[in-house]
């Protein structure tokens, strides 16, 4: 009888004439008959699906909804969180005692009256797109040969990959509910919560819509085939239901009358479940298997018991194993024996029964019912079995014993995919902590949708792809010893900007005149001050903040002016004086509203003539000390600007300034690149900028403050900036510096020395093994890669071409490339001169 009919006839009796009143049932009572129902009604759904002929009626869910909400039976709806990896297994024993108090506070949260699947899908790249991918597009005329050029080495650095696989990590939770409204609420409820635990452990999580889920399905039920689902053809006009665009052709659970492993089309499947645990389980056990080199799935699902019930039921086993220990006793002393021996079994479970009361009822852990499966496929019945015994061997060597569901692999699958209804009747039980040791973090990888290439896993040679728009703060830093890679690493990122986001601009400030030529390659424009050069930046140029308000252009104008003025002092780190600061900020507005009046801007020469009209003595040494750079050769900041950022790659060249003119003329820039980030962000483009040599803008307290506020405002405007660095112990010891990289989700590392390594993993609490990525042993181009939640170590070996000689940035290869090209100009000559 359905639970429709039931409540219609108790309804009936209610008012049924003559009849006595029925007593009210207690809640108690009430919940216990709900649960049953409940319970049966899930037995008859798995019993049907077990009996199903059809592959629709036998795979596990019967709607999926656009929002990613899946009916799986009628009463019970489930949703899927797909999670990032974090650095678990190699950061510090603090950190990872964190991240498991919170994997333990995400299993708590779920209470007893919803299920929750874990899962782990290795799904490997399609052979197609091995070698064949389309990393850049090389439309653009400018930048063909050099996108052509990448996408070829990409694809050769992707044949050397371990295992080619993508990674993917599943949260799924189920609720009861009568209709999909009332299961929407509870569903984002648990979403929510779930989504701010992980974010506690940095991995970031978005739920799934119905289609990625629906894709997530589509790849364990049809592995290596295109999935051709679209919404369009679902419904009453299509004809179609999502079942019908994402299942097998054939499913048989009997091949070549075995009944250990089972067919989806032409592929060979296995579901094993994990049965046995030793006594004590590492947070790897799980992690090695994930990290085999094989298609595969790991699935654990979890429900927790009520708590009073799950005490009840540990005393209930105590109490059973009293008595057997009592029988024991008995018939040892009628048989003559000691009877304080017990066989070793049986006193162990007693203490293992007696020390899970404990943790039950003094250590708040909870108790779980545990299923755990893993599942893995082949072209063969021979590579299936082989990825088998990889499976069990490796389970083995971490005390976990998995068998083959014999006659149950119909079940193993349903409960493999991502739906959170476990079909297995297979479990056991395990305490929070039991359940949480089981991480489902292995190696770190990183390889982001529309990232760029920073080189490959140093422990698998998987391609490490990052997307830095997709990070939550994308401000980052790079830093290493010269000769570690560092500038050869910036430069791939620019190439890597400039053909993945062809509308994007990038300005470069560079204090060496060594990024030119990646520049000016791709189309780019290079700007060089110097004192021989026509080139001028007025520092007073509003020219493309015209939309801001007139008090937030003179807020932030005053602080670029208290910053230069800083530059221009000799003092160090002292400080600018209060009066200084007063004086400053009165000629900077004074300048503004004499400049007003005649419908311009105003010039540095202006600044510097109202600072000499100002009666205080302190007013005459600060236009003193701006005399220099309103008159005579470094004048070139006393002009109205003629440099703009046409062209969407600039790159500002100041190596023919003096030390400390690049602090003056690096602030002066930044203000012009601010103006064009306001510009760009109201265009709706991103800007990216890269300062080399960053740390000059860490020598004085007032640039420091500009800076800081600088890196701050840029992330609400679209600006991604980088700074690049190799003397980091010098900017680390400020602490506005600090907090910037704290604030920033990207951080490259390339060779340490000792001090600027023991600074780097302080700041980051980094652990030995993380440490020792950027010690003074590894090579030019290897590092640690941090972005977001993920700690990648990197090694790197670009082939030499087109691209390597544009990113190289070693002397000796470059004074023999130009030996050689000024060999080949005299042998020009020679030949010219012999004709």
């Amino acid at each position: 009888m359905s639970r429709n009919s039931s409540n219609q006839n108790e309804q009936k009796a209610l008012v049924r004439p003559g009849s006595a009143p029925k007593r009210s049932k207690s809640l108690g009572r009430r919940m216990a008959e709900q649960e049953r129902e409940l319970t049966d009604q899930m037995a008859e759904k798995r019993k049907r699906r077990r009996a199903a002929r059809d592959v629709y009626g036998a795979v596990g869910f019967d709607l999926m909804y656009e929002n990613g909400i899946a009916q799986v039976e009628e009463g019970l709806f489930s949703q899927t969180l797909a999670f990032d990896d974090i650095s678990y297994q190699s950061a510090r024993e603090e950190a990872q005692q964190a991240i498991f108090s919170g994997w333990c506070q995400l299993f708590d949260y779920f209470g007893a009256e919803s299920c929750v699947q874990l899962a782990v899908v290795n799904r490997p790249i399609p052979a197609d797109l091995i070698g064949r991918k389309r990393f850049f597009d090389a439309s653009d005329p400018a930048t063909a040969a050099y996108a052509e050029e990448y996408n070829r080495i990409l694809n050769d650095k992707m044949r050397e990959g371990v295992s080619n696989l993508v990674r993917e990590r599943y949260l799924t939770f189920s609720v009861g509910a009568a209709s999909i409204e009332e299961a929407i609420p509870k569903l984002a409820r648990m979403r929510t919560d779930a989504e701010q635990t992980l974010a506690k452990m940095r991995s970031a999580s978005r739920p799934l819509s119905g289609e990625e889920r629906l894709d997530a399905i589509h790849g364990l039920l049809r592995p290596g085939k295109p999935n051709l689902f679209s919404w369009e053809a679902v419904g009453a006009t299509g004809g179609l239901t999502s079942k019908d665009l994402i299942c097998p052709a054939s499913l048989d659970f009997k091949p070549e009358g075995s009944g250990t492993c089972f067919k989806t089309e032409d592929t060979w499947g296995q579901v094993l479940s994990i049965n046995r645990f030793g006594s004590e389980l590492s947070d790897r056990c799980l992690a090695d298997i994930i990290d085999l080199p094989i298609p595969l799935a790991i699935s654990i699902h979890v429900q927790a018991m009520d708590k009073s019930k799950a005490v009840a039921f540990v005393k209930k086993r105590i109490a059973w194993m009293d008595k057997e220990i009592i029988d024991e006793q008995m018939s040892a002393v009628k048989k003559g024996y000691d009877f304080q021996i017990l066989p070793s079994e049986l006193k162990y479970s007693k203490e293992e029964a007696e020390d899970l009361l404990d943790h039950l009822q003094n250590r708040n852990q909870r108790l779980y019912v545990y299923t755990g499966l893993v599942y893995t496929y082949a072209s063969t019945r021979e590579q299936l079995d082989d990825q088998v015994m990889q499976i069990v061997s490796t389970a083995r060597r971490n005390s976990i014993e998995a068998d083959a569901l014999d006659f149950r692999q119909r079940e193993g699958l349903n409960s493999v995919l991502p739906l959170g209804h476990n079909h297995v009747e297979v479990s056991r039980m395990m305490t929070t902590a039991q359940v949480a040791i089981q991480m489902p973090f292995a190696t770190q990888e990183l390889a982001q949708t529309g990232g760029g290439y920073y080189g490959q896993n140093k422990q698998s040679s998987n391609l490490v792809l990052c997307n830095r728009k997709r990070l939550a703060s994308p401000m980052g830093f790079v830093a290493g010893k010269p000769g570690s890679g560092k500038s050869f690493s910036v430069k791939r990122e620019i190439e890597n900007t400039i053909l993945a986001y062809p509308d994007d601009e990038i300005i470069i400030l560079d204090p060496a005149g060594e990024y030119s030529p990646v520049v000016v390659a791709n189309g780019g424009e290079s700007i060089r001050f110097a004192p021989d050069s026509d080139t001028h930046l007025n520092p007073f140029d509003l020219a493309d903040v015209a939309h801001q308000s007139p008090s937030a252009q003179m807020a932030f104008k005053i602080d670029a002016f208290l910053a230069l003025s800083s530059a221009t002092m000799a003092e160090g780190a002292e400080g600018l004086p209060e009066a200084d600061k007063s004086i400053i900020s009165r000629c900077v507005e004074a300048a503004y509203r004499e400049a007003a009046e005649t419908g311009r801007d105003p010039l540095l020469g202006d600044f510097h003539r109202i600072l000499k009209e100002q009666p205080e003595p302190e007013a005459r040494d600060i236009a003193l000390r701006y005399e220099r750079y309103v008159e005579g050769a470094l004048s070139f900041f006393n002009h109205p600007s003629n440099v703009g950022f046409e062209r969407r790659i600039t790159n500002i060249d100041f190596k023919d300034l003096s030390e400390n003119m690049r602090a003056f003329g690096i602030i002066a820039v930044l203000e012009s690149v601010r103006n064009r980030m306001y510009y760009n962000y109201e265009r709706g483009i991103t800007t990216w900028l890269y300062i080399d040599e960053v740390q000059s803008l860490f020598g004085h307290p007032a640039i420091i403050s500009y800076f800081s506020k600088y890196w701050a405002e840029g992330r609400k405007f679209n600006l991604i900036a980088t700074g690049i660095t190799q003397n980091s112990v010098y900017m680390l010891d400020h602490e506005e510096a600090r907090n910037m990289v704290l604030n920033s989700d990207f951080v490259l590392l390339h060779k340490q020395s000792p001090l600027d390594r023991r600074a780097w993993a302080e700041l980051l609490d980094m652990s030995a093994q993380e440490s020792s990525y950027i010690d003074e042993s590894v090579r030019a181009g290897e590092g640690l890669l941090i972005a977001g939640g993920a700690r990648v170590p990197l090694k790197d070996d670009f082939p030499k071409g087109k691209l390597y000689e544009l990113f190289n940035t070693k002397p000796e290869e470059i004074a023999a490339k130009k030996r050689e090209s000024d060999f080949a100009k005299r042998a020009r000559r020679r030949k010219g001169a012999d004709q």
